[in-house]
């Protein structure tokens, strides 16, 4: 994999920060996916409930 770092030449205070930076949007990216994806589970099992019952 192609390391965007690879031809720029960063002190490493920079390179730390970018790191440091990459992280915090790979963890609020990972929040964001698993809320979506409880969200779904979520809308899913309300929607069976709903048949089961035969409320539409």
């Amino acid at each position: 994999m192609n390391d965007p770092l690879d031809h720029v030449h960063l002190s490493k205070e920079e390179s730390e920060l970018y790191r440091a930076r990459q992280r915090s949007r790979n963890k609020v990216m990972g929040i964001v996916l698993g809320s979506l994806a409880i969200l779904f589970f979520a809308i899913s099992i309300v929607k069976i409930a709903a048949q089961v019952t035969g409320k539409h």
